[in-house]
């Protein structure tokens, strides 16, 4: 999260980065409260909770492959973060039929039974630009805007984890290199692997402090 945060803060180049989760971790949106979250039972687990630069609901990070994405808002990502999130998941799901043989799409109007009115997780309250699949959300993104640049954040749940076992998960995990270069086609973007900038790494470094702190966790 901190890494995320300072990629929106310097704004250097567009940066798309995968990453996985060594722990399972608990994260929230930027304007969730933590009340009503089992952050207990993710501790004793040996997990780990914090809260997103990004907004929506919480997720159970475990068993997944989390996207962020910082670029300006021009071209495609011009036209608003809910369009280019809708973009986004359209290529997730080019990518897992041709890599996985899944078969997703956007919900649209499509009500799913899956959601829970008033739940505090991500994956049990869907909008009409998340990727379904069998009925279930699949993947689901969040943004934070700062100074015509935008930093997207989305989670692709492989299996779930116990807590949530009713969620949808791909069983597989796409290759990374074929979505990066399918992002980059969707969104005229040019992506190439790269090294952090020193500036990056310290602000980083910095902002890691107040992430591990409870009372930015706990501050809404």
């Amino acid at each position: 999260m901190a890494r995320d945060e300072a990629i929106l803060k310097f704004r250097h180049i567009p940066t798309l980065r995968f990453y996985r989760w060594a722990k399972p971790t608990l994260s929230l949106g930027w304007f969730q409260q933590a009340e009503g979250l089992p952050l207990k039972d993710v501790k004793k687990r040996g997990g780990e909770a914090v809260r997103r630069p990004t907004g929506g609901k919480a997720i159970l990070h475990e068993n997944e492959l989390t996207y962020s994405l910082c670029a300006p808002e021009s071209g495609a990502l011009g036209r608003g973060p809910r369009l280019a999130m809708q973009l986004i998941h359209e290529t997730f799901a080019k990518e897992l039929a041709a890599q996985c043989g899944i078969s997703c799409s956007i919900r649209g109007t499509t009500s799913l039974k899956s959601d829970i009115p008033g739940s505090h997780w991500c994956f049990e309250d869907s909008s009409p630009m998340d990727l379904i699949c069998k009925g279930r959300k699949l993947l689901g993104s969040a943004a934070r805007r700062r100074n015509g640049w935008v930093l997207f954040h989305g989670s692709l749940v492989v299996s779930p984890p116990r807590e949530t076992p009713d969620i949808a998960g791909t069983g597989k995990s796409p290759d990374t290199f074929a979505l990066s270069n399918a992002l980059s086609q969707a969104f005229g973007l040019s992506f190439s692997h790269g090294e952090w900038e020193r500036e990056e790494l310290e602000e980083a470094q910095t902002l890691a402090l107040r992430y591990c702190d409870s009372t930015h966790l706990f501050r809404r």
